[in-house]
């Protein structure tokens, strides 16, 4: 209500500015600031006064000097809160563009004067704003506290003023000790917590670098109540953003190898220390005895303990390195102050002394992290002291209810991914030695969490883990999506396993499915070294329990790249057949777990069958390869019983044994006769039919062109057991009930003939294709009037047209009259 009178003054005051500054010569201001006073009652008074003399302020040659102090006078007249806060916030605003910034001392005024007025009116306003809260009865304390809210930025404001009038030197003699001195001595918690963090916000970074020390000093003596977390956590993160923007120059190529020099002088010190327990090094670590916020005195004391006081010593430092003079300048200033160990002591000092709740202290420890990676990425040490504290305080509170908190569980979260987004290289992360500590000891949210983070950094950056040690960092990263799923809600009984399933289905199937990417960034050019890797990889895998068929084939995917660069090494390594041999035996170790282990045959036998087409490589694997194919043949038997799945596993097995070299004819002639076998005895007769003619192709190998085979070269060919296919094939397909699927059949089989003439098997002759060149025309007549026959027909009619285009001698197309 008031602030709508007062929009409506303040439009009506604005013209009449306008007007006084127009008519000037013919009425005088000076005239007119006297008149003004003369009115009756002090509200319209001194708006009228202000209004005049910021007017008068704008005109050259106007004791500005006096105007400004006149006015800041008569101001004190209203002490009414509400009234006197609008009437001092039109002061300002109204004097701000006509403040005096030079620097004589005439009656115009200089800068020190309107720093002067600026500072004044801001205490006034902070003292009107501070009596509101104890006016009126006490059950509208609410109300009070939030008309307050509402009525703050009248008080801010002026700060913003300031922070437009003064410079470095000016901020630190003139402006931040009165500053400070009005918020502690006011004593109110909603005015100290909104007035520091105004501070924070409204004057330059480089100001808090250099008064770092007076600024937390000061919240060393607040009012108890106040949140001074909040404002901790404001000042960390203002400073960390502005150490990022100076950091985002610098070249990703440039920050990764000073993160390598980090790790590596990292890794050097903690071997140096691995024999002994040494003190904390990278920073002073303060414990309990660290003074409580109400025993400033206690900081002048320079002793031996000066350690447990790092808040004072080391913010001691830094103004004092900050104005020195001479070369030091030159310096940048974040150099200069030790702000990690400074925020590090006071975060310290807070969870300590003012006992803060476990979501009070990660949230400070976040901004802490933050501060650490943003101003000292190459100093891995004061990220692990963030890590290590976090995990400590985790052990203490692990029986309170707060360590479990949404907010809680969010700051630890934001504490572990902080490194992950910051570095540029992820296995720096592995190098921090309390990371893993401290992610082992989260919940089973926030670990999957930090795991979908790892996997997908590693993924979209498409770097190799190339290492063992890499390999069991990154391993020990993503555990939990490994061999852990979400806490399930308790259910009846006779329900549990049925609804564990549905509701982990998606939720599993996406977790494993990023594993299964993982094992492809495992790459190491050394091939010994990439069999290692992967020996590894599958060992925490097989913690996985059922969850193995998810990542299994892109560990065979894996083995069968690694066996191929092994079969390229045969004429410059002598041990390459040895290797690959231990390597199928590792694979078909993986392949049996999961065929126990796992109810998915189908599967299985496709990946048996993939291995033993890689294993036929060469000659000195045959024994593996045809264990490959046998067990193959074993999962077929015990394991699948769906008619149309047998007839696709007898396809997928028959189509990789058709591409195989390097059997001898015994073990050739036992595999593919048993291939040819097991799809006569197929449940459906098209599938037997199917079966049986494309297993004639097994006994009539053909040159493949990607293999660079040689035309003349010795293949295994036997035309009479593939007439034999071929014939009882037909037998199958003619004792079908089905007319159209007979005749369909038939094309089919015509089409292998065809394919066996053309191969010249002497076996094949003109006779059979003619034969049933016949038959089918003879089922097509007798079949005229069906509509299930227009596909068949239509396969026979290309067929033709194909047999005569080639002009075989004797071949007859025609159906005979």
């Amino acid at each position: 209500m008031y602030y709508e009178l007062y929009m409506d003054v303040f439009d009506a005051l604005r013209h009449l500015s306008a007007f006084l500054r127009e008519s000037h010569p013919v009425n005088h201001l000076a005239d007119l600031y006297e008149l003004v006073q003369y009115a009756g009652n002090i509200i319209p008074r001194l708006y009228l006064m202000i209004t005049v003399g910021t007017v008068y302020m704008s005109i050259e040659d106007a004791p500005v000097k006096e105007i400004m102090k006149d006015m800041m006078e008569m101001s004190r007249g209203v002490q009414h809160p509400i009234r006197g806060l609008f009437l001092r916030y039109y002061l300002s605003g109204q004097a701000r563009e006509h403040l005096p910034t030079g620097l004589g001392d005439g009656p115009e005024g200089n800068l020190t004067d309107s720093i002067s007025f600026v500072l004044n009116n801001f205490v006034e306003m902070n003292k009107l704003w501070v009596r509101l809260q104890h006016q009126g009865h006490s059950r509208e304390r609410e109300k009070r506290s939030q008309e307050r809210k509402e009525l703050q930025l009248l008080v801010g404001s002026n700060l913003v003023r300031l922070s437009q009038l003064v410079d470095l030197e000016a901020y630190k003699k003139t402006i931040l000790g009165p500053l400070l001195e009005q918020v502690v001595q006011c004593r109110d918690k909603l005015a100290q917590e909104y007035l520091l963090e105004v501070i924070i916000q409204v004057f330059p970074d480089e100001f808090h670098l250099h008064t770092l020390n007076e600024f937390l000093s000061a919240t060393a003596r607040l009012n108890p109540d106040v949140n001074i977390k909040s404002i901790i956590i404001a000042l960390m993160d203002r400073l960390s953003t502005y150490a990022a923007r100076d950091a985002n120059s610098e070249s990703s190529e440039d920050r990764k190898a000073k993160e390598l020099a980090a790790v590596e002088a990292l890794m050097e010190k903690l071997k140096l220390e691995k024999d002994k327990k040494p003190d904390p090094v990278p920073v002073p670590a303060p414990v309990a005895d660290v003074a409580p916020p109400d025993t400033e005195s206690s900081s002048n004391t320079a002793d031996e303990t000066d350690d447990s006081k790092p808040k004072e010593d080391g913010a001691d430092e830094a103004p004092k390195e900050a104005t020195t003079d001479g070369e030091e300048d030159d310096t940048p200033i974040l150099s200069r102050v030790k702000l990690y160990e400074i925020f590090y002591a006071q975060v310290v000092n807070l969870a300590n002394a003012q006992m803060l709740p476990i979501q009070d202290i990660t949230a400070l420890l976040v901004s802490l992290a933050n501060l650490a990676l943003n101003i000292y990425p190459e100093n891995l040490e004061y990220v692990d002291q963030v890590l290590e504290y976090t995990h400590k305080k985790v052990q203490e509170l692990s029986s309170s209810a707060d360590l479990h908190l949404l907010a809680t569980q969010q700051n630890i979260l934001g504490v572990l991914l902080a490194p992950l987004g910051s570095y540029v290289s992820l296995f720096t992360v592995l190098a921090l030695p309390n990371y893993i500590p401290l992610l082992h000891a989260q919940s089973y949210q926030t670990r999957r969490a930090v795991a979908s983070s790892v996997i997908k950094t590693i993924l979209s950056s498409s770097v190799k883990v190339s290492t063992e040690e890499h390999v069991q960092g990154v391993l020990g990263l993503v555990q939990v999506l490994i061999k852990e799923s979400a806490p399930q809600q308790a259910m009846y009984p006779g329900t549990q396993q049925r609804r564990l399933r549905e509701t982990d289905s998606e939720e599993v199937v996406e977790e494993q499915g990023w594993l299964a990417r993982l094992v492809h960034v495992i790459q190491s050019d050394d091939n010994d070294v990439q069999y290692r890797l992967l020996q590894a990889t599958q060992k925490a895998f097989a913690e996985g329990g059922d969850r193995v068929k998810y990542t299994t084939p892109a560990m065979i995917t894996a083995c069968v790249k690694l066996a191929r660069r092994y079969k390229t090494r045969e004429h410059f390594d002598d041990d390459w057949q040895t290797k690959s041999q231990s390597l199928y035996k590792f694979a078909h170790q993986m392949l049996s777990a999961l065929y126990t282990r796992v109810n998915c045959a189908d599967l299985c036998l496709r990946l048996f069958v993939m291995c033993g087409q890689i294993a036929d490589q060469g000659q000195s694997f045959e024994e593996a390869a045809y264990e490959f194919f046998a067990q193959a043949f074993t999962i077929y038997e015990e394991a699948i019983s769906d008619s149309r799945a047998q007839f696709q596993a007898v396809c997928v097995i028959s189509g990789a044994l058709h591409s195989t070299r390097n059997f001898s004819k015994e073990n050739y002639d036992t595999l593919i006769t048993k291939c040819a076998l097991h799809g006569s005895k197929l449940l459906k007769k098209p599938d037997q039919c199917r079966a049986v003619y494309l297993a004639s192709h097994l006994w009539w190998a053909v040159e493949i062109p990607a293999r660079e085979e040689e035309d003349g070269k010795t293949l295994y060919r036997d035309g009479k057991r593939v007439l034999e296919c071929l014939q009882r094939a037909l037998r199958v397909a003619d004792a079908c009930m089905d007319a159209a699927v007979s005749i369909e059949l038939f094309v089919e089989i015509l089409n292998r003939y065809v394919y066996y003439f053309d191969q010249q098997n002497e076996a094949v002759t003109v006779r059979y294709i003619n034969g049933l060149i016949e038959l089918i025309h003879s089922n097509l007549a007798n079949n005229a009037d069906s509509a299930a026959n227009e596909s068949p027909k239509a396969h026979f009619e290309r067929t033709l047209e194909y047999i005569s285009s080639r002009d075989y001698e004797g071949v007859i197309t025609d159906m005979k009259g």
